[in-house]
């Protein structure tokens, strides 16, 4: 699997729009992990590039009748014994991971609620959508 990660990595390395548009690879013990899509450079950056990860989490919340962009998302992703493999913060819409193959239950924590979703890895292009419900207005101005 990291092989695979120091492929991309060096593809990402070619002088391209979009690899000059994706931050730096972090890592969570052994998984590699970017984070971000602020922007429409780097969004798209993120969109191009997530066919290429095992996985790839997506997060909004609901405005009327579109979805907007988040971020400041804290993400734990478990493995199928419930051991922690990822618990990381996302500062953007968009999070690429390089996963091992396998189960796992995704949970993300955006302002106080949580979502959650499982899911089974065994390639590469899994996509995960975390949408929000909108903003209750007569709550916030109380």
């Amino acid at each position: 699997m990291r092989s695979w990660l120091t492929g991309i990595c060096a593809c990402f390395c070619v002088a391209t729009v979009s690899a000059q548009n994706l931050p730096p690879v972090e890592f969570y013990l052994n998984t590699a992990y970017m984070c971000g899509g602020i922007g429409s450079d780097q969004a798209a950056a993120f969109k191009a590039a997530r066919s290429h990860y095992p996985l790839s989490l997506n997060f909004g919340q609901k405005l009327g009748n579109k979805v907007a962009f988040i971020a400041d998302i804290q993400v734990v992703i478990r493995d199928q014994y419930d051991q922690t493999v990822v618990n990381i913060n996302s500062e953007g819409p968009f999070c690429l991971l390089d996963m091992d193959y396998g189960k796992y239950q995704v949970y993300v924590t955006y302002e106080g609620q949580t979502l959650h979703q499982t899911i089974e890895v065994k390639g590469t292009g899994h996509q995960l959508s975390f949408i929000w419900p909108e903003k209750n207005t007569t709550e916030l101005s109380k």
